[in-house]
C-alpha cells in the first residue's frame, strides 16, 4: 500500500474494517439473531428493562410478552429456556420483560410496569414489525398472575397511555388468579400482600373477570376451585390445560422444550394451539 501513503492505507483499513462488521451483521441476520435486543430500557429503573427475540422473517407478526416468575421477590427475564427459540420458529416476537420486584415494589407497581411494557412493545411495533393487534401475554408464577391482572383490570392499560382491547390474548402457567386461595396455600406470600382480605380481592384478577373485560385466556393449572369460577365469570373465553404431574417450576421449565416428558409436550402443544387459533 505505499503508494496510497499513510492516510490511504488508514482509509483502506478503515473501509476493511467496516467491511467484516457488515458481514457479520449480514451472517447473524441468516441466523435470525440479527434484531435481537437485550436490556431494552422501558423506565428508569435498572429491572425496567425487556429482551426482544425476533424471528428471521419477520413481517408485522404477532408478538409474546413474557414476564417471569420469582414469587414476586426475585427472578429474571433471562430465565426463559427454550421458549424464545420456539416461540420465533412458529413466527411470533417474543419479548421477556423485567420488573421492579419486592421490596422496592409493590404489587401494583410490578403490575404498572408490566403495563408501561407493554406500551413499549406498543410504541415500537413498526420498528420491530409487529401486529399491534396481535399482543400477548404470557407470565409464569408471579408474572402469570401479574399479567392476568393487567389483562383483565383495564385501569392498568388505560393509566399507560393503551387503548381498550389492546391485549390479543393471556396464557397463565400456574400464576395465582384469586390471591385468597393462594395465600391459604403459600402463607409466607402474604409478606408481599399483607394480612387484609380486601387487598387480596383487590390484587385477584378474579375479581376483574368478565366476559366484557376479558381477552381469550389459557389458564395452565392444576385442578383448583378457582379455576372453573374463572372460566365460568368470563362467559367461557377462558379455558384451561389441566395440570397433574409436572412441577411448578417445570411447567415454566419444560414449556417448548424438545427434550421433555409426555405431559410437557402435550401442555407446550395446548399452549401453541392455543396461541395460533387466536393469532392466525
Amino acid at each position: 500500500m505505499k503508494w496510497l501513503g499513510y492516510k490511504g492505507a488508514r482509509y483502506v483499513g478503515f473501509f476493511f474494517l467496516l467491511l467484516l462488521a457488515f458481514t457479520a451483521s449480514f451472517t447473524q441476520y441468516t441466523s435470525g439473531q440479527d434484531l435481537n435486543q437485550k436490556n431494552m430500557k422501558y423506565g428508569s429503573d435498572v429491572k425496567q428493562a425487556l429482551d426482544l427475540y425476533v424471528p428471521k422473517n419477520n413481517r408485522d407478526n404477532p408478538v409474546i410478552i413474557y414476564v417471569h416468575g420469582g414469587g414476586w421477590m426475585r427472578g429474571d427475564k433471562a430465565d426463559v429456556g427454550d421458549k424464545p427459540a420456539f416461540f420465533t420458529d412458529k413466527g411470533y416476537v417474543f419479548v421477556s420483560v423485567n420488573y421492579r420486584l419486592f421490596p422496592n415494589a409493590a404489587y401494583e407497581e410490578m403490575a404498572t410496569d408490566v403495563a408501561t411494557a407493554v406500551k413499549w412493545v406498543f410504541d415500537h411495533a413498526e420498528q420491530y414489525q409487529i401486529d399491534i393487534r396481535r399482543i400477548n401475554l404470557m407470565g409464569h408464577s408471579a408474572g402469570g398472575h401479574l399479567v392476568s391482572l393487567i389483562g383483565t383490570n383495564q385501569n392498568y392499560l388505560e393509566q399507560a397511555g393503551l387503548p381498550p382491547g389492546t391485549i390479543h390474548s393471556i396464557v397463565n402457567l400456574d400464576g395465582p388468579i384469586d390471591l385468597a386461595e393462594f395465600l391459604q396455600r403459600n402463607s409466607k406470600y402474604k409478606t408481599v400482600f399483607g394480612e387484609d382480605d380486601q387487598v387480596w380481592t383487590k390484587a385477584s384478577p378474579i375479581t376483574y373477570a368478565t366476559e366484557q373485560n376479558s381477552p381469550p385466556i389459557l389458564l395452565v393449572s392444576p385442578k383448583r376451585p378457582s379455576i372453573s369460577s374463572f372460566i365460568e365469570r368470563t362467559g367461557d373465553k377462558a379455558t384451561t390445560f389441566e395440570i397433574h404431574s409436572l412441577s411448578h417450576g417445570e411447567i415454566k421449565k419444560l414449556l417448548g422444550s424438545g427434550n421433555a416428558p409426555e405431559e410437557a409436550k402435550n401442555m407446550t402443544k395446548a399452549v401453541a394451539d392455543f396461541l395460533h387459533n387466536v393469532n392466525f
